[in-house]
């Protein structure tokens, strides 16, 4: 157990690392794993660790490559792609959708706020969810957090991006960019592609969603802020559009319709006992084994 605990936290260390999550983010996620118990199930960790933490660990790997694979998806997409519709002039033309009602009031510590959330919130929303999910022993809930928060939306999401030009606020409108990104013009039109719907948004929206099924009040709460400052965020940023935003919510709603579908699924449950059938076969092999080394030896000596 002190091996697993040990791999544990080099894992979930080695996630933190790879967008630098500073003190803030440690904080976030520290105080959302508040009240787990309320929300875990019934069975031991030698029962669930073993092979949670290699799922966990796989979609470590999934983070650790995530990045530069989507920065190859969007280099395809400014070489190779000729986008279906253009929605820039016709975003901008909509009253109210540049979300300018968010920016009435603007001062520099509520701007470094939202700039820390945009910046750190698509994963830390998304990692927040699934390592409460591992805390909670539950493979449902493992399996409803992943699919749902990353592994269904961005295959899902693509098409949208790949139909329809559609670029950041402050970009279409040709006002300084807010997130204060150094970028060459050549970077800027490619960084503020792929906004319909809001990614941000959908990731967001659907750790909001499943929270709200959570037994614990403080976590539905916590999390709940968080995300909903993630949301606000695109749009006082002007990085989204107003009808990103509700798009980024239709298109995460869906996600955890189709995650519920297949984690209710006969297959999933069939997973999922298999899951817990192979962690107790493994923690009863492992007791056994412990058991033989400790029975005392029997030296008689013949006369």
């Amino acid at each position: 157990m002190a091996v697993l605990v040990a791999a544990t936290a080099a894992i979930i260390f080695a996630i933190t690392r790879v967008e630098n999550w500073g003190v803030l983010c440690m904080l976030v996620l520290a105080l959302a794993l508040i009240g787990t118990r309320k929300d875990a199930k019934a069975i031991s960790w030698g029962r669930f660790m073993p092979l949670g933490l290699v799922v966990l660990f796989l979609f470590f790997l999934i983070y650790n490559y995530a990045n530069p694979m989507w920065h190859r998806v969007v280099a395809y997409q400014t070489s190779s792609l000729h986008h279906i519709f253009n929605w820039n002039e016709t975003f901008n033309a909509i009253p109210f959708n540049d979300a300018s009602l968010f920016r009435i009031w603007q001062p520099e510590w509520l701007t470094r706020y939202f700039q820390w959330v945009y910046n750190y919130g698509f994963a830390l929303s998304y990692w927040i969810c699934v390592i409460r999910a591992f805390f909670t022993k539950d493979v449902q809930k493992f399996g409803r957090y992943s699919l749902a928060g990353y592994l269904l939306q961005v295959p899902l999401i693509l098409p949208f991006y790949n139909i329809i030009l559609l670029q950041e606020v402050w970009f279409v409108q040709g006002t300084p960019d807010l997130l204060e990104r150094a970028l060459t013009p050549e970077q800027q039109f490619s960084t503020a592609m792929n906004c319909f719907p809001s990614m941000h948004t959908s990731i967001a929206f659907a750790g909001l969603l499943l929270s709200l099924r959570e037994k614990s009040a403080w976590y539905r709460w916590w999390i709940g802020t968080y995300c909903v400052s993630i949301i606000v965020s695109t749009m006082y940023l002007k990085i989204h559009w107003v009808i990103d935003v509700f798009a980024g919510m239709a298109f995460a709603y869906g996600c955890v319709k189709l995650a519920d579908w297949i984690v209710g699924s006969r297959a999933y449950g069939a997973f999922a006992a298999r899951f817990e059938s192979w962690g107790g076969r493994l923690q009863d092999r492992f007791v056994a084994k412990r058991a033989a080394k400790a029975q005392p030896i029997d030296i008689r000596l013949d006369d």
